[in-house]
């Protein structure tokens, strides 16, 4: 697809104003008085004396209820979609860190290592800093992942800031490094093994953010694919 500039697309908006005075479906004066601008400057564009701002081209789409998309050729729309297409069916090399990742166990290292697992390019491009770990055996996670699966996690420091129930994240606690799911209470991070919980809190592990800051605690969002499609299907070296 050849490269479409906004210059490109404000010429095109042009030519649409010339055509609908050309065929009597507009007048300099009718335009000048819809957009709001005076028909001098109307004349002058039209004339390609003047340039189109920005805002004024935003606003003579809307009058005209016109889109962008509906200054593009078909032919440009389709090698754009095609494009995309392609994109999203790509995968994407991401590196694997080194050792595992569970209870009781040293927190596995970025070191460089051929060893990589393709990715979606759909989930790698929404991933900030993206890595993939392998789980250990978690004896309190079994219900939701297994000793040996691959996790792509997640590095933004907003979403390990903006903590979200439905999510897991990587905890780092004196056990070691774990996935759970977490609640906030006051200046606490209550730890849970399902995401879905309701009822009382009580009772369930809790690390302090009294004298810990929150992004040493929470180490990164997990993004998961489900158990039967896993990560080791795509394992590649490069």
């Amino acid at each position: 697809m050849s490269f479409l500039s906004f210059a490109s697309l404000q010429e095109r908006l042009v030519e649409v104003l010339r055509s609908k005075v050309r065929n009597g479906e507009a007048t300099e004066r009718g335009l000048a008085k819809l957009t709001g601008i005076s028909q001098p400057h109307m004349h002058n564009v039209l004339k390609g004396q003047r340039l189109l701002s920005g805002e004024l081209a935003d606003l003579i789409l809307q009058k005209l209820n016109l889109t962008t998309l509906d200054l593009m050729e078909r032919g440009e729309m389709v090698a754009f979609l095609n494009r995309n297409a392609k994109l999203e069916a790509r995968a994407v090399p991401i590196p694997v860190l080194e050792g595992l990742l569970g209870p009781g166990l040293p927190l596995p290292r970025q070191v460089p290592s051929p060893l990589v697992h393709t990715v979606p390019h759909q989930q790698a491009v929404a991933t900030t800093q993206p890595v993939v770990v392998q789980l250990a055996d978690d004896p309190e996670m079994r219900t939701v992942f297994e000793a040996g699966d691959y996790v792509l996690l997640d590095q933004s420091e907003t979403l390990r800031t903006y903590l979200q129930p439905l999510n897991f994240y990587i905890v780092n606690t004196p056990a070691g490094a774990l996935v759970r799911a977490i609640r906030r209470e006051a200046n606490e991070l209550v730890l849970l093994t399902n995401t879905i919980r309701e009822g009382s809190l009580e009772g369930l592990p809790r690390l302090s953010l009294d004298h810990a800051d929150l992004l040493g605690l929470v180490l990164a969002r997990v993004v998961w694919l489900t158990r039967r499609r896993r990560w080791g299907d795509w394992a590649a070296t490069s």
